[in-house]
């Protein structure tokens, strides 16, 4: 069954490709709710951090902001600020917009990358009737991070009108797919600290021996986004399980940590983790956000759900995090109709089967 208002499901973004709304676009890039952006050989070093007023243009920032051109064979330095044109660009219609946000991976190396468009003053956001080219500002947070042309560092995804779940929407999907569960596979039975504007999970600080890693603040080397055998030790350090059940959060540290629950995104439905949730704490719980139709789904009831991993960051104070305390809200969002493929079932990826916190795809297996 289709809906009048939702996300915008893989075969129609194929057909707004056909149509011209997406250009330049790379046909294999296509996810079942998303399109991954593209990065070119264009890129600036920035003296700062810009949003475009409405009417400039990002070339208007550039001749502001730019202290020089920046080739991509280059490492990007550790909090340097970088902005680079995405090889795609957009002529959307009436009532059609796209948010963006990053990909997993980038996500989980502490790279931020935040879309930027044409007179829009504000991140990762493309109103309906946009016409014009993309951009990325990218920060390396951690570590020097070498990036090449091509590379997939944010994706984007489309929408037609509002397609958050409304509150009953969302315990109807909730009672029917199960959408929290035990490691073991059983449902999570719904109650008011579980569904509240969305789907409540609680952080794993006990179950494995490492249960995170933290980001080293001096890496030994250079991420080079090419390479997929770089050693985790040379760029993170081990969390391992606290004997008091208690992890202290510090200011400026980067920390990837797992959920207790397993989480499923059925067919129709896509979700979004929210970045920062005031009354989960003082701290931010992810980067990257997206979870495609499939996640954690499985025809077998009892081996559906898979855990969610977390880029973690402490504001301004150190904060304790104890076992099994909310660390992130879970958003879903309907779509217009089922993707002719599901993640993880159709399309594999280094995350399908996480069983604990899962380093960047650019790592061995410590």
């Amino acid at each position: 069954m289709s809906q009048t208002h939702g996300a915008i499901p893989m075969q129609m973004i194929r057909e707004m490709i056909a149509a011209g709304y997406i250009e330049s676009a790379d046909p294999t890039a296509i996810q079942p709710a998303s399109i991954d952006l593209t990065l070119t050989d264009e890129a600036y070093r920035m003296r700062g951090s810009y949003l475009p007023r409405k009417g400039e243009t990002m070339r208007d920032i550039i001749a502001r902001g730019a202290l020089y051109p920046h080739a991509l064979e280059r490492p990007l330095e550790q909090n340097g600020i970088y902005l680079v044109r995405l090889k795609e660009s957009l002529r959307l219609p009436p009532g059609i917009s796209a948010t963006a946000s990053n990909k997993s991976s980038s996500g989980r190396i502490n790279l931020r990358g935040r879309l930027l468009a044409d007179g829009i003053p504000r991140f990762d956001d493309v109103p309906a009737n946009y016409n014009g080219q993309l951009w990325i500002e990218l920060i390396p947070k951690s570590f020097p991070i070498r990036l090449h042309p091509g590379d997939h560092i944010n994706q984007l995804r489309f929408f037609h009108g509002d397609s958050r779940l409304h509150p009953f929407e969302l315990r109807l999907a909730y009672d029917r797919y199960g959408l929290l569960r035990h490691t073991d596979g059983s449902r999570i039975e719904p109650h008011v600290d579980v569904l509240n504007r969305g789907v409540t999970m609680t952080v794993d600080l006990t179950s494995q021996e490492t249960i995170g890693w933290r980001a080293k603040t001096t890496a030994w080397g250079v991420l080079d986004t090419a390479k997929y055998d770089h050693d985790p030790l040379e760029f993170f350090e081990p969390v391992f399980k606290p004997k008091s059940d208690e992890l202290v959060l510090h200011p400026e540290e980067f920390y990837i940590l797992a959920t207790k629950e397993r989480i499923v995104v059925p067919p129709t439905f896509a979700l979004e983790m929210a970045a920062y949730d005031s009354s989960k704490g003082e701290f931010r719980s992810h980067f990257a956000g997206f979870f495609d139709p499939g996640w954690g789904w499985r025809e077998q009831e009892a081996e559906r759900g898979t855990i969610g991993v977390l880029e973690v960051e402490a504001y301004s104070h150190d904060f304790v995090l104890r076992d099994g305390q909310p660390i992130c809200l879970m958003v879903y969002e309907r779509l217009i109709a089922a993707p002719e493929q599901l993640y993880g079932t159709d399309l594999k990826s280094h995350y399908t089967a996480q069983q604990g916190p899962r380093l960047a795809k650019w790592f061995k297996t410590p």
